[in-house]
């Protein structure tokens, strides 16, 4: 029996294309895998806080763990297998991360439908690095998801701040009045 593993250590996260990312249609793969590998009971938690992601085209699905024991521990090895799943059932570009917090290292794996999944290991900052560049996003949109704090180059200001909270703003503006119509 594999020991109680802290899921706040470990996190497995799936990017779907936008327009293709229905919840149901990607908890089928990923609880296939889950039950082939008899990992914990998990269910996928849509992060709605990925603004940055959500404007480029992303949606974000975490593999959040049902119980004491950690799913996304035991999902760890299998993320490719699980992205590629996704990837065909969507047929679409998916990406799986697996972020291990506590030993600071990461995997990313970019999956598209019919073709060998390109994979990337190494320490947490190289893979959100890596992950930023595959989303076409700034790496510090990730590490805000994560609530990793990695150290950017880049660090905001005040006036970046303002600035920010106005797009939020008028995102969320655009969006009911979207919706509206």
């Amino acid at each position: 029996m594999e020991p109680s593993v802290d899921s706040r250590e470990y996190r497995v996260v799936f990017f779907c294309p936008t327009s293709s990312a229905q919840l149901e249609h990607i908890e089928a793969p990923v609880r296939r895998v889950l039950t082939r590998i008899s990992a914990p009971p998990a269910e996928l938690a849509p992060l709605e806080a990925a603004g940055t992601l959500g404007e480029a085209g992303w949606r974000v699905y975490l593999v959040r763990s049902m119980t004491e024991r950690s799913a996304a521990h035991a999902l760890a090895s299998h993320v490719t297998e699980a992205a590629s799943a996704i990837a065909a059932e969507l047929d679409t570009e998916v990406l799986g991360l697996y972020v291990d917090v506590g030993n600071d290292s990461a995997r990313i794996c970019r999956c598209l439908p019919d073709e060998s999944p390109e994979t990337f290991a190494d320490r947490r900052r190289n893979v959100l690095d890596r992950t930023a560049e595959w989303l076409d996003v700034n790496p510090a949109s990730l590490s805000a998801l994560f609530q990793l704090g990695l150290d950017t180059d880049e660090e905001m200001d005040a006036e970046d701040r303002f600035v920010e909270s106005k797009l939020r703003e008028a995102r969320e503006l655009m969006q009911r009045y979207r919706q509206g119509k």
